[in-house]
C-alpha cells in the first residue's frame, strides 16, 4: 500500500511539474528524497534524478591539505555544500554519511564532504572551526561547484559547535548562503550537563533519563587530547576508550595513572547530580574549560551572522535534546531560521515506520529550495 501512495503521488508531482515548472519539481525532489531517507522503495521509471558520482580528492589552503569525498551529480551542479558529520568513527566513509551525500548529489548539489581528523577520532575540538572554514573556502573558489554562489553547510550532530565557529570567520561570514543543523546544540555546558546526568529543563523541553554512555565518553575523549602530562593523556584516552567500547568496563588500573587534571575530568563526567554539574565542570582546570567555552554558541553573539538556517531535531532525541536546536533558533536572527521538530528521530537515526514524513519532507523542501535562491 505504501509503495502504491508513494508512486501515485510521485505520478502527481511529475504531471503537475510539467503545467506548473519549479515548485512541483522542487517537491518531487523532496518526496524523492524522503524515499531515500526512510528506506522506501522508488519505481526505477518513476526515479527521474540523475545518478550521482564520489570521488576521492585532495585540496590545499595556505599550505593545509585535506582529504575528502566530492560527490556531483551527472549533467548541471545548481548548488554546493560542505557535509560535516559530527563525531562518526568511520567519517566520510561511514554508510549513512555517503547515503545521505548520495541523496544530496542526486539533487543537484556538490557535495564536499571532508575528512576531519578530529571527528573521525571521535573528538569534539574547537581546532576543526578551521577545517570547515578551509572546506567552505575550497568550494566557493569552485564556481562550477557552487554556481552564482549558492553555498551552504549541513552538520549533523555536535559538529554544528565548528561549523558555527568557521562561519563567523571573515571568509565563510561573507559567503556562506544557508546552514542546515540535524540534532546540534546551542549550550554547550547545559548539553554535557544532559549527557552525564540525564537531567535537562529548558525551552519547555523536561528529561529524566539514564545517563547518556556514548556521549560522555565521546566527551572524554575531547578532555583526553587536551591533558598536558603525556602518560596522563594516554590513561585517560584508554580508559575513554573502554568505557565506549563498554560502559561496565573496569577501569581501576587506568585511574591510577591519572593526575590532579584527569581526576577532575573524571569525576565531572561520571558525576550524575544535576546540581553538581556546573559547578563541577567550573572546577576543570582552566585549559579544559576553554575548549567548552570557545565551542559554547550560546555564549556567542549570533544575531549578525547571514544564512539562512535549517534546524532539524528529534522529538525523542536521548543525546541532545531538541529544546538545544529551540534555544539555537531563538538565538539566530530573526527571519533567518526554520525549525522542525521531529516525532520518530532519534538524534540522527529514524524510524522508518514512525518519523514525521510531512515535517521531514517540509525540512527536505527548504533545503531544496537554495538551489535557485
Amino acid at each position: 500500500m505504501r509503495r502504491r501512495l508513494l508512486a501515485l503521488a510521485l505520478l502527481t508531482i511529475v504531471v503537475a511539474g510539467v503545467l506548473f515548472a519549479v515548485p512541483a519539481l522542487q517537491g518531487y525532489d523532496a518526496l524523492l528524497a524522503l524515499a531515500d531517507l526512510v528506506g522506501w522503495p522508488v519505481p526505477a521509471w518513476l526515479d527521474l534524478r540523475p545518478v550521482a558520482t564520489r570521488r576521492a580528492i585532495s585540496y590545499e589552503i595556505d599550505g593545509r591539505r585535506y582529504d575528502a569525498d566530492l560527490y556531483q551529480p551527472a549533467g548541471a551542479v545548481r548548488a554546493g555544500v560542505v557535509f560535516v558529520p559530527g563525531a562518526v568513527e568511520r567519517g566520510k566513509d561511514d554508510p549513512r554519511v555517503v547515503a545521505f551525500a548520495t541523496t544530496l548529489a542526486r539533487a543537484r548539489f556538490a557535495v564536499l564532504v571532508p575528512d576531519i581528523v578530529a571527528l573521525r577520532e571521535l573528538r569534539l575540538l574547537p581546532d576543526s572551526a578551521r577545517d570547515v572554514a578551509d572546506a567552505l573556502s575550497w568550494l566557493h573558489a569552485q564556481p562550477h561547484l557552487a554556481p552564482r554562489g549558492r553555498l551552504g553547510v549541513v552538520t549533523t550532530s555536535v559538529a554544528i559547535g565548528p561549523a558555527m565557529l568557521a562561519m563567523l570567520q571573515p571568509g565563510p561570514a561573507t559567503f556562506v548562503r544557508y546552514a542546515v543543523s540535524i540534532g546540534g546544540y546551542y549550550d554547550l555546558p547545559r548539553t554535557l550537563a544532559y549527557l552525564t546526568t540525564g537531567y535537562y529543563d529548558a525551552y519547555g523541553v523536561t528529561r529524566r533519563d539514564p545517563p547518556n554512555d556514548y556521549g560522555k565518553w565521546i566527551y572524554a575523549l575531547s578532555n583526553a587530547v587536551r591533558l598536558k602530562d603525556a602518560a596522563e593523556r594516554g590513561a585517560f584516552e584508554a580508559l575513554a576508550r573502554r568505557k565506549l567500547a563498554d560502559p561496565q568496563a573496569d577501569v581501576s588500573a587506568e585511574l591510577r595513572r591519572l593526575g590532579p587534571d584527569g581526576e577532575r575530568a573524571y569525576e565531572f563526567i561520571v558525576n550524575t547530580d544535576p546540581a553538581r554539574a556546573r559547578v563541577l565542570l567550573e572546577s576543570l582546570p582552566e585549559y579544559l574549560r576553554a575548549d567548552v567555552d570557545r565551542l559554547n554558541l550560546a555564549a556567542r553573539d549570533l544575531t549578525a551572522l547571514a544564512p539562512r538556517f535549517i534546524l532539524v531535531h528529534g522529538a525523542d532525541d536521548n543525546l541532545i535534546p531538541p529544546g538545544e536546536s529551540m534555544g539555537l533558533a531563538a538565538a539566530l536572527p530573526p527571519g533567518q531560521v526554520r525549525l522542525f521538530v521531529l516525532a520518530g528521530f532519534y538524534h540522527v537515526e529514524m524510524s522508518p515506520q514512525l518519523v514525521d514524513g510531512l515535517r521531514l519532507g517540509r525540512a527536505l523542501y527548504a533545503l531544496l529550495a537554495e538551489r535557485r535562491r
